[in-house]
């Protein structure tokens, strides 16, 4: 199949499923601060002239999307676990939704996560796909639905470590930083051998912005993006500790983790953009002071 390169210009006409979320929200944001300005909003709740309101397991709401004629539309859903009912619904009934709905022309950039790959040493883009989550394996069937449903010159599937940031409401940071707060004992559900690469938001959303002005449709269907910032658990908890003055009970279960992959490449991603981090996750927690 033939690669094919279509400009990513401030006049091409984006649409953010999602944008209101916490990536999609950084992302518009830095959109703007870079002139794009016919970028609109995809979601149940979404206001203001460069709004649709659509829900992607709602066909008719979906159908919104074929009428606008977009360029180049960004897929920031999905990426619930809690209730786990919600995160099957989106990554099945709503990409089959969202396929229906795709010009001929536009183009798709869809969130995944590494956790598709399950447990091992090393893990690229051509590894065997083993995921041992419900959430991974949702983000599998996704991905598998997006390959058979769409020209694989107008996919591209970004597979993402963990995202961490300002404002972050939820996840590993936050809990560790209210327990340090209030004393609480950390309670994790596996032995403190998982291993996490740790991304910024703001360099996500950078590297989200090049590799759709860089991207050779076609050539390289998915790519891995993972941060340098790689850590377990307790040596995480360890930074917190070392930064925030914090000293932390550490509970630990028996239990072997899932989705625990030890090494990830993306140089395919960073050969292709150029991307260098402007954060590090120990300059992040500092700031949490």
């Amino acid at each position: 199949m033939s690669a094919s390169k279509k400009s990513f210009t401030k006049e091409s006409k984006i649409l953010l499923l999602g944008g209101s979320g916490y990536i999609g929200s950084h992302f518009l944001r830095f959109l703007s601060d870079q002139g794009f300005t016919n970028v609109w909003i995809g979601g149940r709740n979404s206001l203001g002239p460069k709004s649709l309101k659509i829900d992607l397991i709602n066909p008719s709401s979906v159908s919104l999307i074929k009428d606008q004629k977009f360029d180049f539309i960004f897929n920031f859903t999905g990426q619930v676990t809690n209730p786990i009912k919600k995160c099957l619904e989106i990554n099945t009934l709503g990409i089959k939704n969202l396929i229906r709905s795709l010009g001929t022309s536009t183009k798709l950039i869809q969130l995944s996560s590494v956790g598709v790959y399950g447990s091992g040493d090393f893990a690229d883009e051509s590894t065997i796909c083993n995921p041992e989550t419900p959430y991974s394996t949702l983000k599998l069937v996704a991905e598998e639905l997006l390959l058979d449903g769409l020209s694989h010159e107008n996919l591209l599937i970004l597979r993402l470590s963990n995202i961490y940031g300002s404002s972050q409401p939820k996840g590993i940071f936050a809990y560790l930083q209210r327990s340090g707060k209030s004393d609480q004992i950390l309670d994790f559900n596996n032995d403190g051998s998982l291993f996490r690469f740790f991304l910024h938001v703001e360099d996500l959303v950078q590297a989200i912005f090049l590799i759709s002005r860089e991207n050779e449709w076609g050539k390289q269907v998915i790519l891995n993006f993972v941060g340098r910032d790689k850590f377990t658990i307790p040596g995480l908890i360890d930074l917190f500790e070392k930064n925030l003055g914090f000293h932390y009970q550490r509970n630990f279960s028996p239990s072997k983790p899932y989705d625990n992959m030890m090494n990830i490449s993306d140089e395919l991603f960073r050969k292709m953009t150029g991307f260098e981090e402007k954060y590090n996750l120990e300059s992040y927690i500092k700031e949490l002071k």
